[in-house]
């Protein structure tokens, strides 16, 4: 439940979230139009928020996964187990600075599976995943000039990936395991982005009532 979403916020949108955060917006040449994304896989770019200093917030594209788990190949969408030594000693600096914390924009997630069942926050137009984003320098895949193929290079990377937890009453009859950690309000939006160990414990299922899933017609 954790691999697809859409975001099809507009740029004036969030802007009227990042007042309520009491923050300013700052864009970038790829987000100052930013165009709707139905389908968000992991590998793509997606636009996220992140500290900007002096109380802003930048909408950057950055690419969905952080590096690998030695040996595997998979990027990490998901961050789950914050007790793994993984996180808690190798990634703590990402983690726990405010610097590196940022929230992901969304309208809907799903499964990347045929026939999606997509969940949405009631009466909240975007909501945010609790994510954290950290520059890497490695291979990934590259758009390349002119061709429909991307293929391999290495560069420096700004990458991202946000928080999952168990799932709560409404998503659990399509996916037991989990979902992510989502945030509407604006004080816990805030919480999050201040970063620290305290506010990892905003790792926790959405409430359920505040959730719909969306009519497929």
């Amino acid at each position: 439940m954790c691999n697809r979403y859409e975001n099809r916020g507009s740029i004036s949108q969030i802007r009227a979230l990042a007042k309520v955060l009491e923050a300013e917006i700052i864009t970038t040449a790829a987000t100052d139009n930013l165009p709707p994304q139905d389908n968000i896989y992991p590998d793509q770019d997606a636009p996220v928020l992140r500290p900007a200093g002096n109380g802003k917030l930048e909408l950057a594209m950055l690419r969905w996964g952080f590096p690998p788990i030695p040996g595997q190949k998979a990027p990490i969408t998901n961050i789950r187990n914050l007790k793994s030594k993984w996180w808690s000693d190798v990634n703590r600096e990402w983690m726990t600075k405010p610097e590196y914390r940022c929230l992901v924009p969304f309208t809907a997630f799903a499964e990347p599976v045929r026939d999606s069942t997509w969940f949405t926050v009631k009466d909240v137009e975007i909501a945010f995943f609790a994510g954290v984003w950290r520059p890497w320098k490695g291979e990934r895949l590259a758009e390349q000039p002119g061709k429909k193929r991307r293929a391999r290079e290495e560069r420096e990377w700004e990458l991202y990936a946000f928080l999952t937890t168990e799932a709560n009453d409404l998503v659990r009859p399509v996916h037991e395991k989990a979902m992510p950690v989502i945030l509407s309000d604006p004080m816990e939006c805030n919480a999050w982005l201040g970063g620290g160990f305290e506010s990892l414990g905003l790792q926790r299922p959405y409430n359920a009532e505040g959730m719909i899933i969306r009519d497929k017609s």
